[in-house]
């Protein structure tokens, strides 16, 4: 039988980290001027009154049956070399979501029809960080649980990264029961609410987690690429 756990929390339960925020702004290591801080914390508050992030997991058997493959609840997935090989070895696989909600959407829509364009780059930026936060609190839940049991857990990685074709997020999200992720899939397998994150993590006692290779994955808009790119 399938492990399913979803949770919703609040704004102040995500680690939040502002610097990042800053980076997707392009201040790289600087930190934005009084004028442009005192508008992202009104935005911060705002935002505190509006979302409710959201987010979970499904634990399903799998295995990587040979190079560049993953079977996950008998379901094939092509996700290529660097992804499956980060998923083998594993007694156990996540799939997951985190969204920060249709809230959010609704208030950088308003944003938008006011041109109210800086106010509306500020909170894209939040947003971005904001689903990641909320898939930092998964993955720190996931790893507790996991080490509750002698095991570990990989990095999460999700379809579009790496050479994982974004298509096969419509077969991901089949794993999930109806309802349960709060996300819809468009006909080109972009999610709504926007913010939003899917992917996989695997959980063994011999699973490890790795660095990131952003120079080897030719995923341009994926938010650890973009801070990279500007804090050289």
């Amino acid at each position: 039988m399938k492990q399913i756990r979803f949770f919703d929390c609040t704004f102040d339960e995500l680690p939040l980290d502002m610097q990042e925020v800053y980076i997707l702004m392009g201040y790289g290591s600087h930190v934005p001027n009084n004028d442009i801080l005192q508008l992202i914390q009104e935005i911060v508050d705002e935002l505190k009154q509006r979302i409710t992030p959201h987010y979970g997991y499904v634990l399903v058997d799998g295995e990587v049956p040979e190079k560049g493959k993953l079977r996950l609840d008998n379901q094939l997935f092509n996700p290529g070399v660097i992804i499956a090989h980060a998923m083998k070895g594993a007694e156990k696989y996540a799939i997951f979501t985190a969204t920060i909600g249709e809230e959010f959407d609704r208030y950088t829509h308003q944003l938008k029809e006011e041109e109210d364009i800086l106010r509306a780059f500020i909170a894209d930026a939040l947003g971005s960080v904001l689903a990641e936060a909320a898939v930092s609190l998964l993955m720190k839940q996931l790893s507790e649980a996991a080490e509750a049991e002698g095991m570990h857990i990989s990095n999460n990685y999700s379809p579009g990264y790496c050479d994982w074709f974004l298509a096969e997020q419509q077969q991901l999200f089949s794993l999930f029961p109806n309802g349960s992720t709060g996300i819809t899939l468009t006909e080109s397998c972009l999610m709504l609410p926007v913010k939003s994150v899917s992917g996989i993590v695997a959980i063994g006692k011999g699973i490890q987690k790795r660095e990131y290779s952003c120079a080897i994955c030719k995923m341009v808009n994926c938010i650890k690429n973009k801070k990279k790119i500007t804090t050289k």
